[in-house]
């Protein structure tokens, strides 16, 4: 088995801050649009594929709220019956995830074909 030996005359001090995984954000973000009461969800990592999807929640009709770069406050009472089609959308995998949460809530589901790079 191959090894490092790192040798170094200072030792490591600091903090690192590990956001939650980005996949599994992506389907609890989409699952809660099923709630009928607002949904707290913590430890979401900054990146464009939830920026995306959280674009896509409000353009049919999600609230959604952004009290730290971490959490998000989703409110998906209100949300339409419509396709979800923009270029975002477009550009992530993930956005199959809103598929499920449609058709728990209204039986049916028009999504744009999801995107994303060929590894995933």
């Amino acid at each position: 088995m191959d090894h490092y030996v790192i040798k170094g005359g200072n030792p490591l001090v600091g903090e690192v801050e590990i956001a939650g995984a980005k996949n599994a954000a992506l389907a609890i973000l989409s699952a809660s649009i099923m709630a009928s009461q607002p949904v707290t969800i913590e430890n979401v990592p900054d990146v464009s594929d939830i920026r995306a999807i959280v674009g896509a929640i409000e353009q049919i009709g999600g609230e959604v709220s952004h009290p730290d770069r971490h959490t998000y406050v989703i409110n998906g009472a209100h949300i339409k019956d419509e396709p979800v089609d923009n270029e975002a959308v477009r550009k992530i995998r993930g956005s199959y995830y809103l598929i499920g949460a449609l058709l728990g809530k209204y039986s049916k589901a028009v999504v744009a074909l999801p995107g994303g790079c060929n590894i995933g």
